[in-house]
This record gives structure tokens, sequence and C-alpha cells, in this order.
């Protein structure tokens, strides 16, 4: 005590005092630490914003960024019939293929020939000029709600692209003119020979392709150089999303696709519009950051 006394006639303040003044400062940890992506294969729909990470210690949720909340994701979209209004493609085909075209769509529908030959026979009966071609897409009907979807993924860095057993022109005359075209695009390839007669191509087709498609979107959406930890969403309307439906993680349904899921037992979101697809996927904040 009498040491004490002294101390506090020569600094006119308790020692004990001035110590417990001083700011007590521990290691902080980063946040990442306290968090891990999901990586368990489910069939459930889900939100991104809750259901990608799983807690490892009762860190406030408020301190990630968006971005370190859905970074883990992918996210891949029909065209013909989810971002179109229409099928794009029988479109055309209505327009201006020759009658014959629809033989060929019967044959296809009753199984006895692969979607792929199926676009090959038909593309080859259409009679229009590029220039022609590009006028009649700009006119198709779209879902704006990509324009909301794209606009999303980019605020939460999340890779959207489109997979299409299209045809790759209509889809691009689609993107510019919603000046989407930064968006990556796998689909069937169309040109025109020196005769001007149209063919179409495919570059991303697959021979071990369950569903004979043009496009294998089960080869791009599960290629095995995605990251295993990465959750795939999958947003689509009819037969050609069939079989990548049965093996991603969620599933976004409309038209058609919705009986066939659930005739599978496939678990799916049902949607009418993209701009449902991105508010299901991205809530509003009710809190304040």
């Amino acid at each position: 005590m009498l040491i004490l006394a002294v101390c506090c006639s020569l600094y006119g303040v308790c020692p004990l005092v001035r110590f417990i003044r001083r700011p007590i400062v521990f290691p902080v940890r980063p946040v990442r630490e306290y968090y891990q992506f999901s990586s368990e294969a489910s069939t459930v729909p889900f939100n991104l914003n809750d259901s990608l990470l799983k807690k490892k210690h009762p860190t406030n949720e408020r301190e990630l960024r968006p971005s370190q909340r859905v970074r883990a994701t992918e996210i891949f979209c029909d065209f013909d019939g989810t971002i179109t209004s229409v099928d794009g493609t029988d479109a055309v085909l209505e327009a201006f293929a020759r009658p014959a075209w629809r033989e060929w769509e019967d044959r296809w529908v009753r199984g006895e020939i692969s979607s792929q030959e199926c676009l090959a026979r038909q593309v080859a009966l259409i009679q229009v000029d590029r220039d022609r071609l590009v006028s009649f897409a700009a006119g198709l009907p779209v879902d704006t709600g990509i324009v909301t979807l794209a606009r999303r993924c980019a605020e939460y860095d999340i890779p959207l692209t489109i997979v299409s057993d299209g045809i790759d022109l209509l889809i691009e005359e689609v993107l510019r003119r919603h000046g989407l075209l930064h968006l990556p695009v796998f689909s069937n390839h169309l040109r025109w020979d020196e005769t001007g007669m149209p063919s179409l191509n495919f570059p991303f087709a697959a021979q071990e392709c369950e569903s004979r498609a043009g496009t294998c979107k089960c080869a791009i959406a599960l290629s095995p150089g995605r990251r295993s930890t990465a959750r795939t969403v999958y947003i689509g309307d009819g037969r050609s999303d069939h079989c990548v439906s049965a093996k991603v993680h969620t599933v976004f349904a409309k038209g058609a696709l919705q009986g066939w899921c659930a005739r599978q037992n496939i678990a799916y979101e049902p949607f009418q519009t993209l701009t449902q697809v991105a508010e299901h996927l991205f809530p509003k904040e009710t809190h304040s950051i």
C-alpha cells in the first residue's frame, strides 16, 4: 500500500487505473476463416445469400461482402423459350424453312433421330440470307429479366453462361440488343457456303452425350475443369434441358421442363420470368449493412 501511495503522489493517478484505461487488443482472424463453402450436392432449391456457406463460428454474416457469400456458384441458362419468350429456332423455321422441316421435327419427337441430325436437316431447308435473319432475330420477344439476372450475377461475381442447342446468330443478336454480348455462349454455329446455302455446325457436341444434342449441356455445365466446391444452378424450359437438369444442384424450370422434373422426382423451383429467378437467388437485404 505504501508503494501504491508513493506512485499516486508521483504520477497523480493510480497506475492500475492507467493500465485499465488502455485498450485491450486481441489478434483478429480474417472473416474468411470462419466460413467455408459447402460442396455437398443437393437438388433442393436454395437461396444464394444463406445456403452456400456453412457457419463455423457465430460471426455476424453482415461482415461478409456479397461476393464472399456467393462466389462458389455458377449459373447456366438455356436460350430458346427461356431468354426468348418463344423458341427462336422454331420461329425461324416457321418463317423461312420449306414445310419438310416439320417431318424432321416429328421424327425427333418420336426418338427416331437425334437432336443434332434433326437440326442439321432443318437448317438445310432454310431459305434466307444472313442480313434478313439478323433483322428477324431483332424482333424476337425477350424476357427482359435476363438483364436483371446478368446484372445481379455481375454484382456478386457469379459466372452466368448461356448454353443452347439453338442457333448462335439468333443468340448473338438478342444479346447485342440488350447489351449482353459479354456473356459467354455455347451453341450451334450457323454459316452459309459460297452458294448461299445455310448449314449448321456443332462445335460443342459430345459423342457420349445422353441427349444426342448438338450442344451437350452436361459436358459444359459439369466439365471436369470446374471447381469441386462450386454449386451449379440451371435455368431451362424444355426437352434439351432434361439431362443436365438431372445432374446439377439446383434447377429453375418453366414450361414443359416442370412436368418432366415432376415425373422424374427432380426437385425444381418453378418460374415464369427471369426476374423471378433473380429475386429468388439474390433477395433484397432486409437490413442495412
